[in-house]
């Protein structure tokens, strides 16, 4: 009897460890390029469990029905046939997988470049066909190099178009440049990735006509090399509002949250994307050579682009910029943007780098000076209790060495903190962070624009030169209606109160 029973176990074990020839499990699977969506997520999580792989061939791959996995079964390159036993998904990449009678897959059966054909008399889990894409398979020391390619290519684009609507992008509008109007074309280069789009700015304000000139070369699917040169307004305040918001707030009532100065720049990037189901990270490095100067409006300034309110205020329409170093500042340049979104947890996160090397002339005087600049911005928002939600923002300038005066940054007043003077503080060091749990009153539901929104905020900030800023404080609620708010702010350390209505789509 203890002859029969082991017996009984050594059959037992061989049919549950059988691998037919050409199953291998130590095959190296190098996923070089995964691409976006839920197949090549399911393809790269299974390659991080245990599993075997089916290795490319010239026929199709058959599990007999005499076979049987104890894990994860991935074919490479080949059609396969199920008649046999998984005990795990069976993942066939560039080819069909075809069911038989009698096979039994204990998880699911996907097909990645082709198709699922089931049998009824076959019991497997969940089935996924992709045909969308496929994976290009190449070999290398130890196993496959596996790089994704969609099959849908998109359409040629046309080798001369407008850019914008009619050549007309999205236009501005501020207390520096007036109303700018940037106008464009873009040319495609036949059977190539080369994108070249030149443009013209007019900044009504300014009189000025400003040249840009762009030219990308998509060289792959996921990498990029932009080179640009030309005229510009720049500013180191975007952060604060959208060009939208901030183009309609100046319009209504003479609020500008940025200072600006003028440059001739070039620069050249070079991109690389890379998706995951739910998150994607796109780092970045190239180098920047920019001439700078300052714009209006100056201390001396009696008038600037109209606005509905404000056309007089020192603080609002005629508040001058801060004057810059004139000079060239050449530097290189890296960073990454990352987003990620799980279920109802939404983040993105940005860094950039900048190490340069300023120098300017006075007379016969010449200066020179190096720096090393981080910039971080974030945010992260996720559902607490039905309907509520709560967010955090976070916006951060460290700089080392002598930077010039046009990397500063500042913050201050509405968009930032309201309850300090609009951009009343500013260096080469800012960090701002912006608390906000925001509760939707879903007992009223106006027309059109929904129920309001009570937001409880907290936001803490501070800007200055060489040292950690002193943080000011602002507390207090927002209530707003679709892209409307009024908020009631004060500091509680110097009783500094804020009051005021405002537009805000994201903060």
């Amino acid at each position: 009897m203890s002859h029969l029973r082991w017996l009984a176990s050594i059959a037992v074990a061989t049919a549950f460890s059988v691998v037919a020839a050409g199953a291998q499990t130590s095959v190296v699977v190098d996923v070089r390029d995964a691409g976006p969506g839920p197949g090549p997520a399911l393809l790269v999580q299974a390659l991080a469990a245990r599993h075997t792989v089916i290795t490319p061939r010239n026929q199709r791959y058959v599990l007999s029905a005499d076979s049987a996995y104890s894990s994860t079964v991935i074919v490479l390159g080949t059609d396969a046939v199920a008649e046999g036993t998984v005990h795990g998904d069976l993942i066939v990449v560039g080819g069909d997988l075809y069911m038989h009678p009698g096979a039994t897959i204990d998880g699911r059966a996907v097909a990645i470049g082709g198709g699922v054909y089931e049998s009824t008399l076959a019991h497997t889990g969940a089935v996924a066909s992709y045909r969308d894409f496929t994976y290009d398979i190449s070999p290398i020391a130890g196993g496959y190099a596996l790089s994704y390619r969609a099959f849908d290519t998109p359409p040629a684009k046309p080798i001369f178009s407008l850019g914008g609507i009619g050549g007309l992008s999205v236009p501005g509008y501020d207390r520096s440049n007036g109303l700018s109007l940037p106008l464009g074309v873009s040319i495609n280069v036949p059977y190539t990735g080369v994108e070249i789009a030149p443009s013209l700015a007019y900044r009504s304000q300014l009189g000025r006509l400003d040249p840009m000139l762009a030219v990308s070369d998509q060289l792959d699917r996921r990498t990029m090399l932009l080179v640009e040169a030309g005229r510009e307004t720049a500013t180191n305040d975007a952060w604060i509002r959208s060009n939208l918001i901030n183009s309609a707030e100046y319009l209504l009532v003479g609020d500008d949250t940025r200072n600006y100065y003028r440059a001739s720049v070039a620069r050249a990037v070079l991109s690389r994307t890379w998706e995951w189901e739910g998150s994607s990270l796109e780092p970045y490095a190239g180098a920047r050579a920019e001439h700078a100067e300052s714009v209006r409006p100056g201390i001396n300034s009696m008038g600037g682009p109209w606005a509905l309110s404000g056309r007089h205020d020192g603080d609002d329409v005629l508040r001058p910029n801060p004057p810059v170093d004139p000079g060239t500042t050449s530097s290189l340049i890296a960073g990454a943007k990352w987003r990620w979104t799980n279920g109802d947890v939404r983040a993105r996160a940005a860094v950039d780098e900048e190490v340069g090397h300023f120098s300017s002339k006075a007379g016969f005087a010449r200066s020179a000076s190096t720096f090393a600049q981080t910039t971080v911005d974030g945010t992260v928002g996720f559902s607490t209790f039905g309907s509520q939600s709560l967010r955090f923002t976070g916006h951060g300038v460290f700089t080392g060495g002598n930077d010039p005066r046009q990397r500063w940054a500042y913050v201050g007043g509405p968009g930032s903190i309201p309850t300090i003077d609009l951009l009343a503080q500013g260096g080469d060091q800012l960090v701002y962070l912006d608390a906000g749990y925001a509760i939707p009153i879903e007992q009223v539901a106006l027309p059109m624009v929904g129920s309001p929104v009570v937001t409880l905020r907290e936001v803490l900030g501070g800007a200055t030169v060489n040292r950690f800023p002193t943080l000011s404080q602002a507390t207090g609620v927002r209530v707003s209606v679709s892209a409307v708010y009024a908020e009631f702010l004060i500091d509680p350390v110097h009783h500094h109160h804020y009051t005021g209505i405002g537009l805000a789509l994201d903060r």
